[in-house]
């Protein structure tokens, strides 16, 4: 593969090579699509309901233009989130409805203009298609599921990262209109989500390398401004003051934290003690960095050193570069202040949340910068090139095929779980995040039943338990217990965990799920057989039923097990055993 010779070829370049590369770049294009068509469903999950069916209610209610306003600016925990509240908003005026599948593709059209956008910077550099291959299946991978398929972490992190990275590349262009169209967005940005306000310091980044000073004080005005107002009446910080305590009692644990997160996408042991899980991606991240400071140094000593108007009388491709250097130096800008917030805030968390799912979208974009920092700056070293896109090509292959293989059961059986937990929310007040006792039990119920009252929402119809749905909640009852079904109760505290005796079952079943109910509630808890990775990628045939009992879900009481068990053939789908539990 000799990219010299490539670039000089066009006609090699629209040929074989480059519609392998448009196949290549298609695949993780459409298994993502796939992924999400397959396995979101249209339930919202602890947030959403306040943040969008709170938010649709309130907004349709309001009686002036100033109320309506209130509603799409008003805070939800740490966060202002008006765009995915616009988002709603459309949805609502062309469904008649929220519709959480929509919003979750609605926030993936925003991670396909990210890549839209790093797309439009490699064309400068004037390579072949074959070279940009990397960057989508680095990008489009499952790692970070839970921002992918949850609604309001989607319409928070993909959102506003996208945003703010077209912030970035219309100041990079240093264009007047691009100028007061990235000011806007940086505006809209803002109040989008906490993260968003990070584009301030990432275009001021950009502008002091352009030696735009007008621009830069209009900048910073308008920037001062607008993180005035959006931490103007806020009402929670989530006890983030707590940071500076935990920070000087373990200022180690923020060090390592750092590069623990920043090197999040090679973490390649999710299952283990996080101690062991935190090696590679802390190994990983002490490599990133120092190379994107390196990186950094090589694109901003000539940016240092040349005269101000030297662009003016470069050619195309010296201009192109420059363009590349301040969108890139912008981009790291913004994706290290958050990765500094992030190490200070979260690790009194826990440091398992340096490595969680919601996360690790910008640990996968810091690899995006820095091979495409890689391009941009050796476009011209052909025997380079050919090696970093080798170990590109090497390195997406491995990182987009260890994730799918990771995540995928994970995405499957956290379907059932959300359907499942749909069923327990609908009948029980519980179900979809909030604790039996909790006040958010209360706000999550009101908003529920105006929404669903009004045809704001509907609970999905097409779950494995549907069919069995009245049964479970009158016949069932009546229902004798079979002392042949005997279940194994382990654990307490948060969680008990119940399991059949394996092969008590005679035939392969379906997805199922252990019944607890009591005189008055039936709440289902899906069985994760069917998802462990054997299982999954094998098609195993299942004879056994294994479910984790969420004890704070459960209102006090004593309530007795049994299992449902979908399947074509099965003579008996509900069960009882004579086993119970009680919840003080």
């Amino acid at each position: 593969m000799n990219l010299a010779y490539l670039s000089r070829n066009r006609s090699l370049v629209v040929g074989r090579l480059d519609r392998l590369a448009l196949v290549l770049i298609g695949i993780p294009i459409l298994c993502f699509s796939l992924l999400l068509y397959a396995y979101i469903v249209d339930v919202p999950w602890m947030d959403d309901i306040d943040a969008f069916l709170s938010f649709i209610v309130g907004y349709i209610d309001a009686p002036t233009a100033e109320r309506k306003l209130y509603w799409l600016l008003s805070p939800n925990n740490e966060h202002r989130i008006l765009t995915g509240k616009l988002l709603t908003l459309l949805c609502y005026k062309l469904l008649g409805a929220v519709n959480f599948r929509w919003l979750i593709f609605a926030a993936f059209a925003f991670l396909l203009l990210l890549l839209g956008i790093f797309y439009r910077v490699f064309r400068s550099t004037g390579l072949p298609l074959l070279a940009f291959v990397p960057i989508p299946f680095l990008l489009l991978q499952p790692q970070y599921y839970l921002t992918t398929t949850w609604a309001i972490t989607s319409l928070q992190h993909q959102v506003v990262v996208a945003m703010v990275i077209a912030v970035v590349y219309l100041l990079a262009d240093e264009g007047r209109n691009r100028f007061g169209i990235g000011l806007f967005l940086q505006v809209l940005t803002s109040f989008s989500m906490s993260n968003g306000l990070f584009g301030w310091v990432a275009g001021a980044v950009v502008l002091v390398m352009q030696r735009q000073w007008i621009r830069l004080g209009i900048w910073l005005g308008v920037g001062v401004g607008a993180i005035l107002y959006y931490f103007h009446d806020f009402p929670n910080t989530q006890g983030n003051d707590s940071s500076i305590s935990f920070f000087l009692e373990h200022p180690h644990l923020i060090f390592l934290g750092f590069f623990t997160f920043n090197g999040g996408l090679f973490d390649f042991l999710p299952e283990s003690s996080i101690l062991v899980r935190s090696v590679l991606p802390t190994l990983a991240g002490l490599i990133l960095i120092p190379s994107m400071l390196w990186l950094l140094w090589q694109m901003a000593e000539p940016i240092l050193r040349r005269p101000i108007k030297a662009s003016a009388n470069s050619d195309r491709a010296m201009t192109a570069l420059w363009k590349r250097r301040y969108f890139l130096t912008g981009s790291y800008a913004f994706l290290m202040v958050n990765a500094l917030v992030v190490a200070f805030l979260r690790p009194r968390f826990g440091y398992a949340v340096m490595l969680i799912s919601n996360y690790m979208i910008y640990p996968a974009l810091l690899v995006v910068l820095l091979y495409l920092t890689v391009l941009s700056e050796q476009y011209k070293n052909a025997r380079a090139l050919e090696k970093w896109v080798r170990s590109g090509l090497v390195v997406g292959f491995v990182v987009w095929g260890a994730w799918y293989v990771f995540r995928l059961p994970k995405i499957a059986f956290r379907k059932e779980q959300l359907l499942t937990s749909a069923f327990n929310q609908k009948y029980n007040e519980t179900g979809l995040g909030p604790s039996w006792g909790h006040p958010f039990v209360t706000l999550a119920r009101r908003s529920l039943d105006q929404a669903i009252r009004r045809g704001l929402y509907h609970y999905p119809t097409d779950a494995y338990y549907s069919p069995y749905e009245q049964t479970l909640l009158t016949k069932a009852r009546a229902m004798p217990p079979d002392t042949s079904l005997n279940l194994h109760r382990s654990g307490g505290g948060y969680s008990y965990l119940i399991e059949t005796d394996y092969g008590v079952l005679p035939k392969p079943i379906g997805q199922s799920a252990v019944v607890v109910q009591s005189d008055q509630r039936t709440y289902l808890f899906p069985s994760s057989v069917h998802f462990s990775p054997a299982n999954f990628y094998l098609n195993r045939p299942i004879q056994t039923v294994f479910a984790e009992v969420i004890i704070p879900m459960l209102p006090p009481g004593t309530y007795r097990l049994g299992i449902l068990t979908t399947s074509d053939e099965a003579a008996n789908p509900i069960r009882f055993s004579p086993q119970t539990i009680t919840i003080p």
